[in-house]
């Protein structure tokens, strides 16, 4: 497996700039949340014919009790991610963020369930009640173009997806601060 570099701007302490989060100034905020993803690069891996990444929060398993997904990417065929991909780049597949209440075990309908599972599709940016957290950011260089998602999908379908495609991977991390609301 080949390991390459992964690129997300961050100011010299490692914080991920405001307006990617919950802290952000309303004109970069739907509905109050945060939505615009920030853009993130890598390099090429020789033989990739498309990429699928992954943006998890470990440090929300003391706040949540489990890891948060921010934002689950596949069929991405460059290497680069342009600022608010999550909202403006329809060719890429976004699987379910943890803000769903569509998971297995919820009390909603069937129908409700779809409807949320739908609705959180997109990058959902950091938002941590307790601190600052680390986010980490993984990219797979796979070696097929395109994935067989059926929308919605969540984390464990991508991996599942991916599995014994995987020519490289990527991983950088990101820090945001504490809410300030």
């Amino acid at each position: 497996m080949q390991f390459f570099k992964v690129f997300v701007h961050t100011d010299d302490q490692g914080f991920l700039d405001l307006k990617f989060g919950g802290n952000a100034q309303a004109q970069f905020l739907e509905h109050g949340l945060p939505k615009r993803s920030p853009e993130i690069s890598w390099e090429a891996v020789p033989g990739a014919k498309s990429y699928a990444l992954e943006i998890v929060d470990d440090d929300a398993a003391f706040v949540v009790g489990k890891s948060f997904i921010h934002w689950v990417v596949g069929n991405i065929t460059g290497t680069k991610l342009a600022e608010n991909a999550s909202v403006e780049n329809k060719h890429i597949a976004q699987g379910v963020n943890s803000l769903t209440e569509g998971y297995w075990r919820s009390s909603l309908s069937p129908e409700e369930k779809h409807a949320s599972n739908l609705s959180n599709s997109t990058y959902i940016g950091p938002m941590p009640p307790n601190g600052d957290h680390h986010y980490l950011i993984q990219v797979y260089a796979l070696d097929v173009a395109h994935v067989d998602l059926k929308t919605p999908f969540f984390i464990g379908d991508l991996h599942d997806a991916i599995r014994g495609h995987i020519l490289g991977l990527g991983r950088v991390e990101f820090k945001y601060p504490k809410m300030r609301r």
